[in-house]
């Protein structure tokens, strides 16, 4: 299934994306059991990122990373100690546990300490630009695993965002939920609160809060949400976050 032949993204739109991205459009291409099925969307490969544009998520997992690789090889190694405070800098503000000598946040803490909430800005900027001129904006990766940061936008001709999860089939894997069960319970959601989906692929849906949830309403989103996908994680700090990933894996 895919959007509406006579739909299509404006040449001029087009145009303006590349240029802004620096990069060619293709073909948006999911894979069936058929194959690699043609979606009617179309996508960018997006730059890499600096590192000052890096979310303190993705910075602070590259470092722990990295400090762990040169405590194998030597653990009196000086770039130990410079990579270690960078880190622990990167932690300032977040709510921080201490268990067993060592500092521990969670994912979406990490996330809450950026503006963006670990998503490209130039999803922010293209989905600010064109949210009325006829086409849905979101963000993917080419690897497919939903915790990597994003390589790929994808815009889909036509503005009724749920039709990416009907182009994705997404649905419950582990849990029995279809597709329209899923858009009927986002699109409450997004009666009460307003939402945007960012992402979706067959087993994972992603969407932001378009506003800051009111402490009142947390609890009752997260019922709703954990009725929806039982298996979901860190569903209240996702919700205060702003930012939730509903994945049934």
């Amino acid at each position: 299934m895919g959007p509406c032949e006579c739909q299509m993204i404006q040449p001029t739109i087009r145009e303006e994306i590349s240029h802004y991205l620096g990069s060619s459009p293709k073909p948006y291409r999911i894979p069936s059991p058929d194959g690699l099925l043609d979606t009617g969307c179309t996508c960018w490969e997006l730059p890499p990122l600096k590192d000052e544009d890096k979310p303190a998520l993705l910075r602070y997992q590259e470092l722990t990373s990295r400090i762990i690789q040169l405590a194998e090889e030597n653990k009196d190694d000086p770039r130990i100690h410079m990579l270690s405070m960078e880190a622990n800098a990167l932690l300032h503000g977040g709510q921080v546990t201490k268990r067993f000598g060592m500092s521990l946040i969670s994912a979406n803490e990490l996330l809450s300490l950026d503006k963006t909430k670990g998503i490209r800005k130039e999803w922010w900027e293209l989905h600010a630009r064109y949210s009325d001129q006829g086409i849905c904006i979101f963000q993917g990766t080419r690897s497919g695993v939903a915790s990597t940061i994003a390589d790929t936008l994808i815009v889909m001709p036509g503005q009724d965002q749920y039709e990416f999860l009907r182009i994705n089939r997404t649905r419950g894997n582990n849990h029995p939920v279809d597709t329209e069960q899923i858009i009927t319970a986002l699109k409450r959601l997004e009666h009460a609160f307003g939402i945007s989906v960012i992402y979706a692929s067959m087993d994972l849906v992603e969407f932001l809060f378009n506003n800051p949830v009111d402490a009142k309403s947390v609890a009752r989103i997260r019922q709703r949400l954990h009725r929806l996908c039982p298996s979901a994680e860190e569903l209240t700090s996702g919700i205060r976050l702003g930012r939730v990933a509903l994945w049934w894996d």
